[in-house]
């Protein structure tokens, strides 16, 4: 078949790829930079001229875009295409006897994950944001987005019996045994045309069986509530499913970031048919509340993808709670397009006039930023405010300040 596909930057490539290698003919697209340095790559006028069997498009492209309008041929999304070439593999994913585990939502992917993988028995591949990792000697393999394409390159790390866990932005590829999805929060996508939250809850349906928060309603046959089977109270998780029940502690569950994710990995175990109890010696991960001490100053370090306005407030309050009431800097902001769904302007105005930090550092590595008007928000309140362009920066820029406590709240690629 004839095949166009849209969206280099997001994995575009590398499905082409594996599609030449199953004997089609390809055509690239980058509808977002226009670059044309891949040998299969055409510009949009050449492909108005051509007839295609199939159009693959990310889920986030704006549904006016030119060429979804007027090429009249089948449509899918990079999501079903991945299911598509994962399902004509040989030997069959199935056969090889693997636990496949997908994990998407707003926050708490990588936590949820990463919390499941440190339990589960045996060998493992685990997919996340901070890297391709092999379990149980955790031996870093590679590092690439969490977009649903590269999943097929992560594959083929595996080793018969092997289980994987793997992160997957926007949405489910649907080729699990078990799909967790850790939060309904939304934000727009495809142009503010569509619901992030929507794409996920859709995507959700081909799995066979779906993981959700408590009280998150969705309309999968074959639904899991955590809070139907695992309760936290304080540092303490309680959990009854079939012949399994029993009881831990992990002073990660006083904090908001962590109780979700690591409810859902010990829910998750249990379906899977593992006890979750060795979830009490986890321990917070880079970027997600992780607490470091630098002589006596005191660094939260909350610069991850899933940084927002809750997150930043969490991190504050862990610090006032925990260690000290005495002035902080902020580190906030978002790397060069860290991730599709930004940190909104208006939340870390937000995060600066109800938090008042005792300095802010502005990281302004992406462009849709709107740095003046922050700025003028610090200088309103008369705190002092420094930009840098990276995180590191940032954070170096703090330290160089004061020996105040710091709290980095940055979104990147982490």
């Amino acid at each position: 078949m004839h095949i166009l596909i849209l969206d280099t930057i997001h994995g575009g490539t590398v499905i082409g790829e594996a599609l030449v290698r199953m004997g089609h003919t390809i055509d690239l697209i980058d509808v977002y930079r226009g670059d044309r340095s891949h040998q299969k790559s055409i510009d949009p006028g050449a492909a108005r001229e051509r007839r295609y069997d199939i159009l693959i498009h990310p889920v986030h492209l704006d549904p006016s875009y030119d060429l979804l309008r007027t090429q009249f041929c089948p449509t899918i999304t990079h999501h079903e295409a991945v299911r598509w070439i994962l399902g004509e593999l040989n030997p069959p994913l199935k056969s090889m006897n693997h636990q496949l585990i997908e994990i998407t939502g707003t926050r708490g992917k990588t936590t949820t994950g990463a919390a499941l993988a440190s339990i589960l028995p045996g060998t493992g591949i685990l997919h996340t944001s901070q890297g391709t990792i092999r379990y149980p000697d955790k031996e870093f393999l590679t590092r690439m987005s969490i977009t649903p394409a590269s999943l097929i390159p992560v594959i083929s790390y595996l080793n018969n019996g092997d289980w994987i866990i793997a992160e997957i932005s926007l949405g489910f590829i649907g080729i699990s045994d078990l799909a967790i999805l850790t939060s309904d929060e939304d934000y727009p996508v495809a142009a503010c045309r569509l619901s992030a939250y929507e794409i996920k809850r859709t995507s959700a349906l081909r799995s066979t069986c779906l993981l959700v928060p408590p009280g998150v309603k969705t309309s999968h046959e074959n639904q899991i509530d955590a809070g139907d089977i695992a309760t936290i109270s304080g540092t303490s998780c309680r959990y009854a499913y079939q012949n399994m029940n029993g009881e831990f502690e992990n002073p990660l569950f006083a904090l908001e970031g962590y109780r979700t994710p690591l409810l859902l990995a010990t829910v998750a175990s249990l379906i899977l048919g593992y006890r979750p109890d060795h979830l009490c010696q986890f321990s917070s991960l880079p970027g997600r509340m992780k607490v470091s001490h630098e002589s006596e100053r005191i660094i939260i370090d909350n610069a991850s993808t899933g940084a927002c306005l809750k997150t930043t407030r969490d991190a504050i309050k862990l610090l006032r709670q925990t260690y000290t009431h005495g002035p902080y800097s902020l580190v906030i902001g978002q790397e060069e397009r860290a991730v599709c769904e930004n940190f909104p302007g208006v939340d870390i105005i937000t995060a600066i006039k109800t938090e008042k930090p005792d300095a802010v550092f502005l990281v302004t590595g992406d462009e849709r930023l709107d740095v003046d008007t922050i700025i003028r928000q610090c200088t309103e309140d008369s705190i002092p405010v420094c930009i840098a362009p990276t995180r590191e920066e940032g954070l170096n820029a703090a330290r160089n300040h004061s020996n105040y406590a710091i709290v980095v709240s940055v979104k990147t690629w982490r």
